[in-house]
């Protein structure tokens, strides 16, 4: 039957095209800026990622400007009143300056200057571009109804290519990146990363949004749209199980734990956990048996410990070893010093191998590039978020926005759960979309004038 699915194929690019050209449209003619929030994430994970292309700079062979820089710089051009009549995000504001300050500093000491600098143009300018736009706040007390019909378009396009490479073994859109290790060596295994490539990272995005997605979809109230939100939740739900991740399953447990707990106006404990078992049980209906195949690599950690010497257990004491040597400012970013530093310290002779090119965990991430300061700067921003973000649900118990806040701060959770095995904070595409939540969450908890208060 799923054989009928594929002259279908035919109309995937041409859809994504006019999909494009729509939402150009509303964000240029139509100026609405919500939509342009989500074109320019769009554009971070499928053109500048996945399809890794640009307008590229003549003589400078890692040089490019970005189509989603081109809709960042437009949405900052014609929105620069709204910036100046900005509430302070306080101590997240502060935080976040002084983290991505080190992580400057940090690209000045990499192992050249151009790989240092190059590194930081490429990972951590789009989650300052993400987390800046999005902290310019929604305009509208109404329902931004094309911006989320094009987000949950977006979730159903993810997930679409990774049901056509489950299930066709065909790619819907080519990319030289789908010749990299990261894809073809997890595909080779049974594991899918749709246009994030890395198994990983497709699950860690699924954990950031679904819960906020989830929260969205119920309180929706017109028949049609809830249908396409169910839709959309089933889409991603089958990528993430796909992805057969192990740190991002126990992420999206954690988030949906915090989801339910946390008290929200005319959701409660029990209506929320009553629709999480439904959902459960339409989800089974679909893909009977989707828990055993979810989890089926919990089953080999102990394996994998014994027979890879290469791993976490023996990475993460190294570079333990060298933020020790290092703690104020770090050895300084990206891939090659990392690597470099493993080797001074003798990861070669111990293992036999060469190091892997990062830690597997974010947190010894920044550490390691750009010292403990900055690993403080983002744990205390995240911390100043979660409060201050608790402390407004319970204040506006009742509101619409409430509810977004906890679907926004219920998926940040589950990210930090997720990168604590992983490097997701250090990539353009996933860390640009956690970004995104923070400055919308700072926005909303900051502001009486971003969303109602009813």
């Amino acid at each position: 039957m799923l054989q009928l699915l594929l002259p279908f194929q035919i109309l995937f690019i041409p859809g994504l095209i006019l999909l494009l050209l729509w939402s150009v449209y509303r964000t240029v003619i139509k100026k609405d800026y919500a939509v342009g929030l989500v074109l320019y994430l769009g554009l971070v994970i499928i053109v500048d990622s996945f399809l890794n292309t640009g307008i590229y700079i003549p003589g400078l062979d890692q040089g490019s400007i970005k189509y989603s820089e081109i809709v960042a710089c437009f949405l900052i051009a014609s929105n620069a009143k709204v910036w100046t009549q900005k509430r302070s995000g306080g101590a997240v504001i502060v935080f976040v300056f002084l983290y991505f300050l080190l992580m400057a500093v940090s690209s000045l000491r990499g192992y050249t200057l151009w790989d240092g600098v190059y590194s930081y143009r490429r990972y951590l300018l789009p989650q300052i571009l993400a987390f800046l736009l999005a902290y310019r706040g929604l305009d509208s007390k109404e329902d931004h109804g094309a911006a989320v019909f094009l987000f949950l378009t977006l979730l159903i396009i993810i997930s679409l290519v990774t049901f056509w490479d489950v299930f066709f073994d065909r790619s819907l859109l080519k990319s030289d990146m789908l010749f990299k290790p990261e894809y073809w060596h997890n595909r080779k295994v049974g594991r899918f990363g749709s246009f994030f490539l890395n198994p990983n990272h497709m699950a860690t995005f699924a954990v950031l949004v679904f819960p906020v997605v989830f929260l969205w979809t119920l309180r929706e109230t017109e028949f049609w749209k809830r249908i396409y939100c169910w839709a959309s939740l089933l889409a991603l739900s089958f990528a993430l199980i796909e992805t057969k991740s192990r740190g991002p399953l126990l992420g999206f447990t954690v988030a949906f734990i915090f989801l339910i707990s946390v008290p929200t106006g005319g959701f409660s404990f029990i209506r929320k956990a009553g629709y999480t078992m439904l959902f459960l049980s339409v989800l089974y209906l679909f893909m009977p048996g989707f828990f055993d195949h979810a989890t089926e690599r919990f089953e080999t950690i102990g394996s994998e410990a014994t027979e890879d010497s290469i791993s976490r257990s023996s990475i993460w004491p190294f570079t333990q070893k060298i933020i020790s040597e290092y703690p104020l400012l770090g050895i300084g970013l990206g891939e090659k010093q990392y690597i470099e530093y493993m080797e001074r310290f003798g990861f070669r002779e111990e293992y036999g191998s060469m190091p892997l090119d990062n830690p597997h965990n974010s947190y010894l991430q920044i550490a390691v590039h750009a010292g403990i300061p900055a690993l403080f700067a983002y744990i205390l921003l995240n911390g100043a978020l979660i409060k201050k973000g608790i402390s407004f649900i319970f204040k506006y118990r009742g509101s619409r926005s409430s509810l977004y806040v906890t679907g926004l701060l219920a998926g940040i959770v589950g990210f930090l759960t997720c990168i604590t095995v992983d490097m997701q904070l250090f990539t353009e595409n996933v860390a640009s979309v956690y970004w995104a939540a923070a400055g919308l969450l700072s926005s909303m908890i900051y502001s009486e004038n971003t969303l109602e208060q009813t």
